[in-house]
């Protein structure tokens, strides 16, 4: 049975990323899409320089309306939020579908590389913040994990926090959470997880590929949330998605996840 997601996020007008990138991805691979912006962006955040709309009150009313009309969906997912304001009208709509049995998950744009993304503010991330206990699943990459944990990104580069950051995103068992950018004690690269219907940790080791591809972590998410839709588990889904990633990452010309080093 066709599976529906609600996606929301930033549609930015420039590079397909975030909700623009899981729709291209999620639609190809046979589910229906329904999307909402958070944000209207004019590009990407670390070009220096943007235009932004909150578009908050459109995202409640259509929302609202979409259920009145009766339009249902499976999942949730979350993206860039414009700010703590629009994050605190989110909770009790992450709340609502939960308890329906609709999977929610948060996907916590903040930043990567060890820093913050340009003009991502207190607010946005007091936001983040915010929503992640009203959210059935966190996939934050390491830069993420860190900011929201209070972990220096050195830190968070040993290994040695990640069981820190992990009790700490998770509220101690009450969500899951999947770190997807994470390393070893060792030095390895891993996606590092905490499965909170099974009360489990896991680890999983993958190779840092050369170059550099646009999307990449949206294409990987969208590929999760499909996986995660039919109820495989949480473990299983991230090593497939990876795989997937590493499959479309080792094709020449990709199009999907177009190559910025050119």
């Amino acid at each position: 049975m066709k599976k529906t997601v609600l996606l929301l996020g930033d549609i930015t007008g420039r590079s397909r990323v975030a909700v623009r990138m899981l729709t291209a991805v999620l639609e190809e691979r046979g589910a229906e899409v329904l999307a909402l912006p958070t944000t209207l962006i004019s590009n990407t955040l670390n070009l220096g320089a943007h235009a932004a709309l909150d578009t908050t009150a459109y995202l409640l009313e259509s929302i609202a309306v979409w259920e009145k009309l009766g339009l249902l969906w499976d999942a949730v997912h979350i993206g860039y939020i414009a700010s703590r304001a629009q994050a605190a009208a989110l909770c009790p709509i992450a709340d609502a579908q939960r308890e329906k049995g609709r999977l929610v998950v948060l996907d916590p744009i903040l930043g990567d590389n060890g820093r913050r993304y340009n003009s991502v503010s207190d607010d946005q991330m007091e936001g983040m913040k915010l929503l992640m206990p009203h959210a059935d699943l966190i996939t934050p990459n390491l830069t993420e994990a860190a900011l929201l944990c209070g972990v220096s990104y050195e830190e968070a580069l040993g290994g040695a926090a990640n069981g820190q950051m992990l009790r700490s995103l998770s509220g101690n068992g009450a969500r899951s959470v999947l770190i997807t950018s994470a390393r070893t004690k060792a030095g390895a690269h891993a996606m590092v997880g905490f499965d909170a219907e099974t009360k489990e940790s896991f680890e999983l080791l993958y190779e840092q590929l050369p170059g550099s591809r646009g999307g990449t972590g949206d294409f990987f998410s969208a590929i999760l949330l499909q996986l995660l839709m039919v109820r495989m588990p949480l473990s299983d889904a991230a090593q497939f998605a990876g795989y997937a990633v590493e499959g479309e990452l080792r094709k020449e010309n990709s199009r999907i996840l177009p190559d910025l080093s050119l």
